[in-house]
């Protein structure tokens, strides 16, 4: 990373989830093989911290619901699967009883109290799984204290693009903020399997495996650096595009890419329009009075790696 710039881990999985076969101390091990500076482990229900080494590891749990009825319903064959991850947290109160209410709105917002409870901040995760949640949801749950939104979970079923049906968890995020949402977005791992990974593929089975997205912190190597530059959004998020440099002002934003290949950036305001779109490795952006309320800059390498920035808010 270039100084000043922290490569990091939201949503990782180890053996403290019932769904990973992998100890923490070796998805932390891993996690710093692969050039990782912090970690937030995730487990369903469950704390998991590690002893930091090189690598700072940062307490976390997915608040885990999946409701076989909600309000509104899921669809034919799915369930409510209503996830919502604790980071920083700064207590071990992770224990989460049956849901006591079948609204989504009441669910989500009964985790946000745990995570205010925890110490932690929440981030809602994967939107699109089971088709969970809406931009009208997302801008409700802003108003309830939600900041962070995975726009890029990297989970094979995730749903990330949407379908014939449901927007895309970018759209998502779009009509989000052009409702007046203050809301970052994240992309993440949700990984399950590391050095087993190879052997479920040569089984014919479908990993949930690691190092396909992350996000890039602006941030000294500490843990309430970190955790403030998060919280005001001082990050970006990317499947394997990075930046040289990256500032944020009031109402501007420059970002050079690494490297010297050219990439696609992509200018993106209220709605989800695109309204600037060009080649580089360099851009500049001005939020101008006419364009809505936020601007924000998605970038695509010609490989299809995608880096997305946070918007700039009038």
């Amino acid at each position: 990373m270039p100084g000043g710039f922290l490569k990091g881990q939201l949503h990782a999985h180890t053996s403290n989830s019932a769904d990973s076969n992998t100890p923490a101390r070796e998805a932390h091990r891993w996690y710093e093989e692969h050039g990782y500076d912090f970690v937030v482990f995730t487990d369903h229900n469950v704390v998991t911290d590690t002893e930091d080494t090189g690598m700072l590891t940062i307490p976390g749990v997915e608040l885990t619901q999946n409701l076989r009825t909600c309000d509104p319903p899921a669809g034919p064959g799915k369930i409510c699967a209503l996830h919502m991850n604790v980071l920083f947290a700064t207590n071990d109160a992770a224990g989460l009883g049956p849901a006591q209410t079948i609204s989504r709105h009441d669910v989500y917002r009964q985790e946000l109290e745990r995570a205010r409870t925890m110490g932690g901040i929440a981030m809602l995760n994967h939107p699109n799984l089971m088709y969970g949640t809406d931009a009208a949801l997302i801008s409700t749950l802003s108003r309830d204290g939600l900041t962070l939104l995975e726009v890029g979970n990297q989970a094979w079923d995730s749903e990330n693009g949407g379908d014939a049906a449901h927007p895309s968890c970018e759209a998502i995020w779009d009509g989000a903020l052009t409702s007046g949402a203050r809301v970052f977005a994240t992309a993440t791992d949700d990984a399950h399997h590391y050095g087993d990974a190879a052997a479920m593929r040569a089984r014919g089975e479908r990993p949930f495996d690691g190092d396909h997205g992350f996000v890039v912190v602006r941030a000294d190597r500490n843990v309430p650096k970190i955790r403030a530059a998060v919280a005001r959004g001082d990050f970006y998020s990317s499947t394997g595009v990075l930046f040289e440099s990256y500032e944020l002002g009031a109402e501007t934003m420059s970002l050079a890419v690494r490297g010297t290949a050219p990439v696609l950036f992509e200018v993106i305001g209220q709605g989800g329009k695109v309204v600037r779109r060009e080649r580089g490795v360099r851009l500049e952006v001005r939020l101008e009075r006419d364009v809505g309320p936020y601007l924000r800059v998605r970038v695509t390498r010609d490989d299809g790696a995608i880096a997305w920035t946070q918007p700039l808010f009038r």
